[in-house]
């Protein structure tokens, strides 16, 4: 036990200066190898091994793919779309926010991504009409958590990769219901808000030839998705597979009806596929020499036996493992902490008799709402830089959000039925 909490200070020493979590996690991967006297080939050979899972290839067809319907205008017209339902509502802009996000996250599968693409378009003419910069970047920041949530979700894949026994369809179907229920929440929120301040109406009106050819729009951007599910869900696609058909329908789609998707706007989006996947690539090689070497030394059974003497009961352990997601959210990004824990705690809540597609909708969610707290906070840093707000007024400002997240987050927990029936209805 001495060399384990040798190991976790050596990791959060690291951090604390700023080290990258994955270096920071070889590091104290080689320390705990040197101090129980093991072979540094056999690290070498897990890094190695940590990576052949044929899994792993779906992450970058998926990345690619919203990377690709990105630069395809395919969000301008989500856009339209979000405007045509709600823009005539006081502060419809702020509703368009959480709309496009819900259905640009279905698309993209990034809470980061999100945050980014819809933060360019929309920060900059909200703040123009409403002049508040720090709501705007809080609702750009927080609804772009509802990405990982509503499927295709990319942190769901890591997920299925991390847990090894859940299939990427049951999580998926899993997270539609969740999905939905965290965008209506921030759209409530939003309402009770915004109803006090004196901001505008969108007056502009829609001929029946516009609102035809908006939802036309609507329906090509909304079949990607769908189709992506539907043929994991249908067991005529593996994720791999679907993601590669994202990537053919998100090419069509860009250079023969949007026309907007040019070659250079395809280098860039390999580019930043290739920096991305690399990022989550090494985190998942690191962190498999981690879990390998805690479970040859036999942390987990010693971690599960300490809970399972805590406690018995399936809902405090939920708890516990709630309130160390919401923590450890504070200082490690999504998928860093999902490759770290999830092969420990995973195979616990098992033990528990806690449902797979259960535990990781709450692991997903949880560390999600990391994204939106500091330190750390990636999503409040990128729309407070767009905004060009102090971050402290941005989280200030989302402070409804994060308590109306953590109520959810609540029910998502404690009340699984009101999204297990989903994947039930398929079979899983």
């Amino acid at each position: 036990m001495s060399v384990l909490i040798i190991y976790v200070l050596i990791f959060l020493v690291l951090i604390a200066i700023s080290m990258p979590i994955a270096f920071s996690l070889g590091i104290s991967s080689v320390a705990a190898f040197m101090m129980t006297e093991r072979s540094l080939e056999l690290l070498a050979q897990r890094l190695w091994t940590g990576l052949d899972a044929f899994t792993l290839v779906a992450i970058p067809l998926f990345i690619l793919t919203g990377e690709l319907m990105g630069s395809s205008g395919i969000l301008k017209r989500l856009l339209d779309f979000a405007r045509l339902m709600v823009g005539r509502i006081k502060g419809g802009l702020l509703y368009i926010n959480v709309l496009v996000s819900m259905l640009f996250g279905g698309v993209n599968g990034s809470a980061v991504a999100d945050t980014s693409a819809v933060g360019s378009m929309l920060i900059p003419a909200t703040k123009k009409e409403y002049n508040d910069p720090e709501l705007t970047a809080s609702v750009t920041s927080v609804s772009s958590i509802v990405g990982p949530i509503i499927p295709p979700s990319l942190p769901m894949l890591i997920y299925a990769f991390a847990a090894s026994n859940v299939p990427v369809a049951a999580l998926f179907l899993a997270g539609i219901v969740p999905g939905i229920i965290v965008g209506l929440a921030l759209l409530l929120v939003t309402f009770f808000i915004i109803r006090r301040k004196d901001y505008t109406r969108d007056e502009k009106r829609y001929k029946p030839r516009d609102i035809f050819k908006i939802l036309l729009w609507f329906l090509v951007a909304a079949i990607l998705p769908f189709i992506m599910v539907a043929g994991i869900v249908g067991g005529i696609m593996t994720p791999t597979e679907s993601g590669c058909i994202g990537i053919i329908y998100a090419l069509l789609v860009g250079f023969f009806i949007t026309r907007e998707l040019t070659f250079s706007a395809v280098y860039k989006s390999m580019v930043r596929t290739v920096v991305i996947t690399a990022i989550v690539m090494i985190m998942v090689s690191i962190g498999n020499v981690s879990t390998w070497w805690l479970s040859v030394e036999d942390y987990p059974n010693m971690i599960s036996s300490m809970f399972e003497n805590f406690t018995e009961n399936p809902y405090i352990f939920l708890l516990l493992m709630v309130l160390l997601y919401l923590f450890v959210g504070l200082f490690i990004e999504q998928a860093a902490a999902m490759i770290m824990l999830v092969p420990i705690f995973a195979p616990l809540a098992a033990s528990y008799g806690i449902q797979p597609e259960h535990f990781g909708i709450v692991t997903c969610l949880a560390l999600a709402i990391g994204l939106i707290t500091p330190p750390v906070g990636l999503c409040l840093f990128v729309s407070s830089s767009i905004a060009k707000v102090p971050i402290e007024r941005v989280f200030k400002a989302s402070t409804p959000y994060l308590v109306t997240m953590a109520l959810v987050l609540i029910f998502v927990t404690y009340f699984p039925k009101l999204y297990l029936w989903v994947p039930s209805l398929f079979g899983y």
